[in-house]
């Protein structure tokens, strides 16, 4: 199949490659982010239907109508996952979106991967940044602590704009994970949680954590990653997704 863009609730939702009715993969990226983040895994299921999408606020769904509302996260993923069956996999904030989809033990997931979804209720992790903190400024900060400094200084000055123009949005996703989102110990169906290897304490703990909960669940530290894996592992992400797709008893 060739990648081809359409529009779901006015986001911008890509498909690749092959075409399936009994298995669709549903891609899900974090915050400062979009489909585009993507991509590298996507190239790597091939042999799969691949979904990717922009969420709210992001990349070509920028000028979807913006919302403070988790719910509406839900409620686009959703959309996106429609009745087909699916095994969804989030990236960071787009993980949490994933787990509390899972949560609400959505009918058409066949199983659910994540990649160091935050825990931003637990004591332990670090509070959204304060009001008198510039949102554009909290941005940067963030992206470069997640791609280096020196990958930052490259991106030019368009594109750090844009980047910078996201801390506001960023900013409300943080907040909106202080309210627990997501319950592993309601995931019945196969659960692969993802975490890489030079990633930090809060890290490693979450995903512990979220590991522990799940009743079908697998803990999996990718070698010399961090949190940008899909970036910087995108094979080793999409095999996080194969043992998801195995342990669901899929053979496609």
């Amino acid at each position: 199949m060739v990648p081809y863009q359409q529009k779901v609730r006015e986001l911008a939702v890509y498909r690749s490659g092959t075409n399936d009715p009994d298995l669709q993969i549903v891609l899900v990226h974090g915050a400062i982010d979009r489909a585009a983040g993507m991509i590298r895994i996507a190239r790597r299921l091939k042999q799969h239907e691949v979904i990717r999408y922009d969420r709210r606020g992001y990349g070509r769904s920028a000028n979807a109508p913006a919302t403070e509302s988790f719910s509406q996260q839900i409620d686009d993923l959703h959309a996106v996952v429609a009745d087909r069956p699916t095994v969804v996999f989030g990236h960071s904030y787009g993980g949490v979106i994933a787990l509390a989809l899972a949560t609400q033990r959505n009918s058409a997931l066949r199983a659910v991967v994540t990649f160091e979804a935050p825990r931003a209720w637990e004591k332990w992790w670090p509070a959204p940044p304060p009001d008198d903190v510039n949102p554009a400024d909290a941005a940067e900060h963030l992206l470069r602590g997640v791609i280096g400094n020196e990958r930052w200084d490259g991106l030019g000055e368009v594109v750090q704009q844009r980047r910078r123009a996201e801390g506001m949005l960023m900013v409300e996703e943080l907040r909106a994970q202080v309210t627990r989102r997501y319950d592993a110990q309601q995931i019945d169906i196969p659960l692969i949680v993802g975490v890489g290897q030079q990633s930090g304490d809060r890290a490693q703990r979450a995903a512990s954590a979220t590991a522990i909960e799940g009743a079908n669940s697998r803990l999996v530290t990718i070698a010399g990653a961090g949190h940008a894996a899909p970036m910087t592992h995108p094979e080793a992400v999409a095999g996080l997704i194969r043992i998801a797709i195995t342990d669901a008893g899929i053979t496609n």
